[in-house]
């Protein structure tokens, strides 16, 4: 009897331990690992592809089979190479229409796998404050993360890959837009995509696909990829709208298994995709904050377990400043990251900025737009999202006037 036969009606991380066990025994895997949360089966190759296995599928098909037939299924499911018969990209033709853009949380990039770091072997760009996209392959059974490698391979360039893959999701942006009605469920539109293979987390990065949802609601569009499958969108109908809108999200980002962000996003006058603001007194203010603060505690705490790595393994002498994710006695939630004098420091960019006197340990905070009007503060090459590289404090005089302006903002 099959491996298989034993745990059928038995949980599902055993199913993903054989698949892993599966995967390890390919020669061309360098690494892998099993992701029970998502159900997937995350690998790197010798060659520099990463791929994801997603279970869902094949768990469901071998639940009618044999121990026998089961085991021979998960095995050609989890093949990876080029037994995987027409799968294997065969050049630009055959990986271009299979291209798909998917929007994810950035503080990954920087750490690293078998000593290399993520973002130096994923092909990405930055597309709003902490998120970045980044492409992938959508074969039957399997995502492969596109690389820098494969560009060369391609012999194309990586402003060619994204729009290729933006593209492809054309079709469904077209009836998205053409199926929304504003006056059903109160504008709300939620794309579950629970399996997803429709990719529709990445509708907001498709031209015009926001706008024509404005075009149709007769108001500003707004739109959430709380988790990384699904999307909603709604619209900015009134106040109340806005924060029911941002409430939903709010769940669906708590709830996820894994989250994206939690943070509104509309479109500019040009159609580019930014975060949607609200003045303080508004209704959806205190939530949209706790959005923003959220999201940047998530991706800046991601990424600084790899950069204190990176400073472990005397990689960097920089340290990299931690973020406090806090709330205010009003209810507000806000941001704040360290800056010790004397010591160099990768300052992330936060709501507010505390100064410490090496010495007296004497310290007072900033909000951050008070410390930039003041500082030269320049982003550091290499690093997403941004960090800023600090050490000594500026003169006496100037840290006597950022004093005065000292506040939690």
């Amino acid at each position: 009897m099959g491996f298989l036969g034993g745990v059928f009606g038995s949980n599902r991380r055993q199913f993903g331990e054989q698949a892993l066990a599966m995967v390890r025994e390919n020669e061309v895997v360098a690494r892998a690992e099993f992701d029970a949360g998502e159900f997937e089966i995350h690998y790197w190759t010798h060659s520099g592809e990463i791929g994801r296995i997603n279970l869902n599928t094949v768990f469901k098909r071998t639940r009618r089979a044999s121990p026998e037939e089961a085991d021979r299924m998960l095995a050609t499911f989890v093949a990876i190479g080029p037994q995987r018969e027409g799968e294997e990209p065969d050049g630009w033709a055959a990986a271009a229409p299979r291209l798909r853009p998917l929007i994810r949380q950035a503080g990954l990039l920087g750490q690293r796998i078998e000593g290399l770091r993520v973002g130096d072997h994923t092909l990405w760009r930055p597309v709003l404050p902490c998120l970045m996209e980044s492409v992938v392959v959508d074969w039957p059974t399997s995502m492969q993360t596109v690389t820098p490698h494969n560009l060369t391979e391609w012999g194309v360039d990586a402003d060619t890959v994204f729009a290729t893959a933006r593209a492809n999701l054309a079709g469904l942006a077209l009836d998205t837009v053409a199926g929304y009605d504003p006056a059903v469920k109160g504008g709300m539109l939620y794309l579950p995509d629970t399996s997803g293979d429709s990719y529709a987390g990445a509708l907001p990065l498709v031209d015009g696909w926001l706008a024509g949802i404005g075009a149709k609601a007769g108001a500003r569009p707004i739109v959430f990829v709380a988790q990384n499958v699904g999307v909603l969108v709604g619209a900015e109908f009134s106040e109340q709208h806005v924060l029911r809108l941002v409430n939903t999200a709010r769940q669906l980002f708590d709830d996820a298994v894994r989250e994206v962000s939690p943070v509104p996003y509309t479109v500019d006058e040009d159609g580019e995709l930014i975060p949607y603001r609200v003045p303080r007194g508004h209704q959806a203010w205190q939530e949209i904050r706790s959005a923003e603060a959220t999201l940047i505690s998530h991706v800046y705490g991601a990424q600084y377990e790899g950069l204190r790595a990176d400073l472990e393994a005397g990689l960097t002498e920089d340290f990299a400043a931690k973020v406090m994710h806090f709330r205010k006695q009003d209810g507000t939630e806000s941001t704040a990251a360290a800056w010790t004098d004397t010591v160099p420091t990768l300052l992330p960019r936060v709501h507010n900025v505390s100064l410490t006197h090496v010495e007296t340990g004497d310290t007072f905070f900033v909000p951050w737009e008070i410390l930039a009007g003041v500082v030269d503060l320049e982003p550091v090459d290499g690093i997403y999202p941004a960090r800023y590289r600090v050490e000594n404090h500026p003169d006496e005089a100037t840290m006597a006037a950022l004093r005065a302006q000292e506040g939690i903002a």
